[in-house]
């Protein structure tokens, strides 16, 4: 790697995810070399307050030895994937800089990632954004690049051994998956790189992870055994691209962003026709108590931290905001309006928004303030919420075997009818 410098605010540099990876640190100066020294984990290089080049090496390998997460570096056969904060080495602090990064000699089909193009070549972060810095990947790769039906385009990149389907049926699931969230956004909301992983022995998508600010990027992992038939019944693709669509909440409202995807996954999958609208409500009277506020738990969703806060939690008040948008409005507006005004007022995933934002932003969209209600009474008041009678105001009737049939006399039966086809009733 050669790294150039221009006005650091200090002489340390790091690269603290990479662990003993980081290898011959030297500072260029007129076509020679000279090794840096090191003292408390970090290289000394004082020319750099001013302007300087650096000189090192990344021993991959190492770097994957050394951690296990997906976000830091992972080994899959002949080939590396990791965020792309993991090789860089980066004056401490940073101080607001940012970053470019060209890729210049061998062969460019050894790279791939998601980070943000930069219109005069190459890739640009801003520092603040390196702790969502883009999955990237080195060594053998294998990148498509897909047209998603209703616009937009994608490219997927698998890595290591082929999975049982083979490639051109795990690129078909991840274009239809994104053809999914096309359909709510009239569009696929982002430009993203998408990574297939394989996962020996495992026969369907184990996880997925977004990693955004800093350029649009999904790691899927994905079962080696999985069989194509299992993409309409997979829920974590859809779930993971339909990340995109929403912008980044830095430092509050995760429970919004993995909540809004819990919700909307199984509703896409169920408007695409990949399951029957009895399954899609079968499920949500299944799992959205997860998301009631028990006793003893902070009344905020802000302050639980828990898995089924965060996930349910957040779905269940997607839900209530959506039913109470279209019961204000009488069916004339709805929860997508708020997600396609987010989209073009806001931005995707690559753009930060604050949860004051994205509340204004629903107001306007749909008219009213019931989408801030739900937030102030639900989400941060902990208010109690009567799911029974929620389901029978819907026409949701839960059988004594578990599944659910469905009354179009009731109350809010337009209401359900509306999130199950995603037009207005």
């Amino acid at each position: 790697m050669d790294a150039r410098f221009e006005r650091t605010a200090g002489e340390r540099f790091v690269a603290p995810e990479a662990g003993e990876g980081i290898r011959q640190v030297s500072l260029v100066e007129e076509g020679t070399t000279r090794p840096l020294g090191q003292r408390d984990g970090a290289w000394l290089a004082p020319p750099c307050r001013d302007r300087c080049m650096l000189r090192y090496d990344v021993d991959l390998a190492a770097v994957a030895a050394g951690c296990h997460r997906m976000d830091c570096m992972h080994r899959v056969g002949e080939a590396f994937i990791g965020s792309a904060a993991i090789w860089m080495l980066r004056p401490e602090p940073m101080s607001g800089a940012i970053v470019r990064v060209t890729l210049q000699g061998g062969d460019s089909s050894r790279f791939a990632t998601g980070l943000r193009r930069d219109p005069r070549g190459g890739y640009t972060m801003r520092s603040r954004e390196l702790g969502e810095a883009s999955y990237t990947a080195f060594g053998e790769l294998r990148p498509a690049r897909v047209d998603v039906p209703g616009g937009g385009t994608l490219d997927v990149v698998a890595l290591g051994p082929p999975v049982a389907m083979g490639d051109a049926a795990a690129i078909a699931w991840v274009r239809d998956a994104a053809a999914c969230v096309a359909r709510l956004y009239g569009r696929f909301p982002a430009q993203a790189t998408v990574f297939v992983v394989p996962v020996s022995g495992a026969d369907e998508v184990v996880f997925g992870r977004v990693l955004s600010l800093a350029g649009g990027s999904v790691a899927l992992l994905v079962g080696s055994e999985t069989p194509a038939s299992a993409e309409h019944s997979d829920w974590v693709v859809v779930h993971e691209l339909s990340h995109l669509g929403t912008p980044s909440f830095v430092g509050e409202g995760h429970w919004l962003e993995e909540g809004l995807a819990t919700y909307y996954e199984p509703v896409l999958r169920e408007r695409a026709g990949w399951m029957r609208e009895e399954d899609l409500w079968k499920h949500f009277v299944s799992q959205m108590p997860r998301g009631v506020h028990r006793e003893g738990e902070p009344t905020s969703l802000e302050e639980r931290d828990d898995i089924d806060s965060t996930y349910w939690g957040g779905a269940l008040f997607a839900f209530l905001a959506d039913v109470r948008i279209r019961s204000v409005s009488r069916g004339q507006r709805s929860l997508d309006d708020v997600l396609r005004s987010s989209l073009a007022r806001l931005g995707d995933a690559t753009h930060e928004a604050t949860l004051a934002d994205f509340i204004r932003v629903a107001g306007e969209a749909t008219g009213s303030g019931a989408f801030g209600e739900v937030y102030s009474h639900f989400a941060m008041g902990g208010e109690p919420v009567d799911l029974d009678g929620i389901w029978r105001s819907l026409g949701v009737v839960q059988q004594p075997d578990g599944t659910v049939t469905m009354r179009d006399d009731a109350p809010l039966a337009s209401v359900r009818r509306g999130i199950a086809t995603g037009h207005q009733d």
